[in-house]
């Protein structure tokens, strides 16, 4: 009984990809409540994070410009070989902003939250600065939308979902503290709920591949290029961050996006000129796969290590 526990726990978010891209008829049509799961989610994390910790970093400068950097080239480059939709791919899987609910995997990997809360903050500021600048400028149809619109509809998808339960976890810490100190034991049920946010992502991307007319070579050529990036994202974020003293936010902040906004962005800024839906919206729905894929090894990985720890340590003890 207890290996199948420990089965569940250590792929939950594989085994909540499959259930939403089997059930995805079903949980698209709910795709839209998510914001509720995440909300109560980062609220248990928050409870756990000590505010006066949320500052800005070196290292969160020198991920700003990888997450930049890495967009522009890529686009540049794949453009002038002439394959357009790789490139539009590729710039999102890099500019996409970090994940709200990446301080999750980073607190349960043993990682510090407070620094990856700050660059999911810093990382959304930028890229709602910097597409509706950007944007324009390398695609036709986005001129249509002003600066001052782009940048607001941007931000208001992210703010309320980290102003708003870090707002409530502060004000229970000094209004309501035994609550408080409830939710920050049990931190573990925010693990679960993201893996239910899994579920209607999956579902997402099953009904935009189905949707789509894209041929299955096109696909493939989508979903490695997602693939690679985004192995190349968390390698970086590792490296860099171990620099800097912190390996595992380093990986999540740089390698896991915020998926949803980026196919927001890709739906409202890239669409092409006879409507059809970017077939960037394919390869970032692909990326989702990947970054849990990486997420589920690595809980599996620190899973093993506790447990020979947890076997060292009894064998030390007479």
């Amino acid at each position: 009984m207890n290996g199948i526990v420990n089965f569940i726990k250590n792929w939950a978010l594989i085994i909540a990809l499959l259930i939403g891209c089997l059930g995805s008829k079903f949980f698209v049509q709910y795709a839209d409540k998510t914001v509720y799961l995440i909300f109560v989610m980062l609220l248990f994390t928050f409870c756990r994070i000590d505010p006066s910790q949320i500052r800005f970093r070196k290292v969160h400068a020198v991920f700003l410009l990888i997450q930049l950097g890495g967009a522009a080239g890529m686009y540049y480059a794949l453009t002038a070989l002439g394959s357009r939709d790789l490139a539009e791919t590729a710039m999102l899987c890099f500019l996409t902003p970090t994940a709200a609910a990446s301080a999750v995997v980073t607190m349960k990997l043993g990682g510090d939250g407070a620094s990856n809360t700050t660059y999911v903050l810093l990382s959304s500021l930028m890229v709602a600065v910097v597409v509706p600048l950007w944007f324009p400028l390398i695609h036709e149809p986005s001129q249509v939308v002003p600066f001052w619109q782009a940048f607001w509809s941007i931000l208001k998808q992210v703010l309320p979902l980290l102003a708003g339960p870090f707002l409530l976890a502060m004000l229970l810490k000094y209004a309501l503290r035994k609550v408080h100190d409830a939710l920050a034991r049990w931190h573990e049920v925010s693990f679960y709920l993201w893996a239910a946010c899994l579920i209607f992502a999956a579902a997402q991307m099953m009904d935009a591949i189905d949707q789509s007319h894209a041929g299955a070579m096109t696909m493939v050529s989508l979903a490695l290029a997602s693939l690679i990036i985004c192995a190349l994202q968390f390698f970086l974020g590792k490296r860099l961050g171990r620099h800097y003293g912190d390996s595992i936010s380093g990986g999540q902040s740089l390698g896991q996006k915020n998926i949803i906004l980026g196919i927001w962005i890709a739906g409202m800024f890239l669409v092409p000129e006879h409507g059809e839906t970017p077939l960037a919206i394919m390869g970032l729905g692909t990326y989702i796969i990947w970054q849990n894929i990486i997420n589920s090894w690595q809980l599996y990985r620190k899973w093993v290590k506790d447990l020979g720890e947890k076997a060292h340590h009894t064998e030390l003890v007479p």
